[in-house]
């Protein structure tokens, strides 16, 4: 699975550790690999426009690649939640050969008042934020300390990853959102075949440790 690949880390939005999370997997791993800070993570400075979105997640982590000389080598991808669904939108791209998702398979499926309540939800706890904070903003961004709201539909997700035809390895660790009895079902939605295997904690000597024992490495 990991012979002559390179191995592309995108870590959780929010995530105050940011690319050092995953150093321990990166030295585990045994071709090239990184684990870039995407924009406003890190070392890495706010985006243009400061705006976050997965798509934005998705396109930095394959330019940084690009920029560390990776591109165009075959890929395997890990997406530590948030960061999971910009792995997803790669490897639907075409950009990936394998993909990991560390509880990245979301959180509960809800109904359209569930996403809107949620929506609410981080709006009024990033206004908040704002409205106490003085100039110049406060780091990190309030957007990247509530999180972000769900804003697809189940349709939309089971569409995208009918789109991933290449083998999944799902992580899944005590903190992950998605309920244990979803877990099978949103699976079965990957066109390339997706297996589950659980990790004790989010970090890269527990993620290298179940990606090996799943034969990933």
């Amino acid at each position: 699975m990991t012979e002559g690949r390179t191995l592309l880390v995108i870590h959780d939005a929010g995530d105050a550790r940011a690319r050092e999370r995953w150093q321990a997997l990166l030295d585990a791993w045994p071709g090239p690999g990184l684990a870039p800070d995407l924009p406003g993570h890190g070392e890495a400075p706010p985006p243009e426009g400061a705006t976050y979105a997965a798509s934005d997640a998705a396109l930095a982590a394959y330019r940084a690649s690009k920029d560390a000389g990776l591109h165009g080598a075959p890929t395997v991808i890990a997406g530590h939640g948030w960061g999971g669904f910009a792995a997803e939108l790669l490897a639907a791209a075409g950009r990936a050969q394998a993909l990991v998702l560390v509880d990245g398979l979301g959180g509960p499926w809800v109904d359209v008042d569930g996403l809107v309540a949620d929506q609410h939800r981080w709006l009024r706890g990033v206004l908040a934020d704002a409205e106490a904070m003085a100039p110049p903003a406060a780091v990190p961004d309030p957007r990247l300390a509530h999180g972000f709201p769900t804003v697809w539909a189940r349709s939309y997700i089971t569409g995208l990853r009918a789109a991933v035809t290449v083998p999944v390895l799902a992580v899944e660790t005590p903190a992950s959102p998605t309920p244990a009895h979803e877990r099978d079902d949103r699976l079965l939605d990957f066109a390339g075949g997706a297996r589950l295997v659980e990790c004790g904690d989010v970090s890269g000597a527990a993620v290298a440790e179940a990606m090996r024992t799943a034969g990933w490495l």
